[in-house]
């Protein structure tokens, strides 16, 4: 659905929150996992402001992979690793949930599941690490990675396996690159020394972002904020705001409900009761009382 966007948002005007942008806002939170888990942190963030929280939500979201059916490629690296003849039953299996979009949920990391924000004052006091609710590797490289074991424990998650699929995944395509132990996820040390596996990740990564340049061209490779969290999200989340400033007041507007539903060839229905959805990295319009969800702007996932 094509919207035009008058207003202009930098993520510093302060929003007067209407009862759908409270509702928004309650929902993102009921949604994010959040830790410590408890009301000190959940008080925190009701009284951060609307732009805030979907950044959070947001970045979260993009730790994850939404059930859609993609077009699975493997890498030469990955074909070629010595333990890729072991772990092919496993990999073949968990390949197969990606082309049938099966959940990938099971497969994700513990973190992923549950370090989805804590408040900065923790990490700056150092009673979190500054990457505790971040994945740095996604955040910088790009790459998703997911666990092999194909029996799912009672806690929901794949049983824990030390070697790890490393991906990129989009909304069409899963790009299967490499495996890895998980000393890929090791520090680099104070003498500014990284691990093996570290270090080949690093070097399929610049084949992979480079690939058809020309030698010696500069490039800029998932750029971050000092936070941590990816610009492209930043830019993502202040788009998103963009479109909810102009249209927020219009939810209840009939002329508004009339023009959602003749630009989806549907009849416009005689009551109507609208609210923003957001799904994994999704904006939407949802009418609660039809049953519709109107798609206003899709993410990378």
């Amino acid at each position: 659905m094509k919207l035009t966007i008058i207003k202009k948002y930098e993520g510093k005007e302060a929003l007067v929150e209407s009862k759908t942008l409270k509702r928004l806002k309650t929902t993102l939170i009921k949604k994010l996992p959040f830790f410590p888990n408890d009301k000190e942190t959940l008080k925190e963030l009701e009284l951060q402001n609307i732009s805030d929280v979907l950044i959070h939500y947001l970045h979260w979201q993009t730790r994850q992979v939404p059930v859609r059916v993609r077009k699975v490629q493997r890498s030469p690296e990955l074909t070629s690793d010595k333990r890729y003849k072991n772990l092919k039953c496993g990999i073949n299996a968990f390949l197969e949930k990606v082309r049938n979009g099966e959940s990938l949920h099971s497969f994700l990391s513990k973190r992923a599941h549950k370090n989805g924000y804590t408040p900065v004052q923790r990490i700056k006091d150092g009673k979190a690490e500054p990457w505790e609710d971040k994945d740095q590797i996604l955040n910088t490289k790009g790459f998703h990675h997911f666990h092999l074991n194909m029996e799912v424990e009672k806690t929901g998650l794949s049983k824990r396996t030390d070697e790890v699929l490393f991906a990129f995944v989009d909304r069409e395509n899963f790009h299967a690159i490499g495996l890895f132990d998980h000393s890929v996820f090791d520090c680099i040390n104070e003498n500014g020394v990284m691990s093996d596996e570290k270090e080949r990740m690093w070097k399929i990564h610049e084949k992979y972002i480079t690939f058809g340049m020309q030698p010696g061209t500069g490039y800029t490779s998932n750029p971050i904020m000092a936070s941590g969290h990816p610009i492209h999200l930043i830019r993502l989340a202040h788009h998103y705001m963009r479109i909810i400033m102009d249209l927020d007041s219009k939810l209840g507007d009939r002329e508004f409900v009339n023009i959602l539903y003749k630009e989806c060839e549907i009849s416009p229905p005689s009551k109507f009761n609208l609210d923003w959805h957001v799904d994994s990295l999704d904006l939407g319009i949802i009418d609660n009382k039809n049953n519709r969800i109107f798609s206003i702007n899709q993410g990378n996932l």
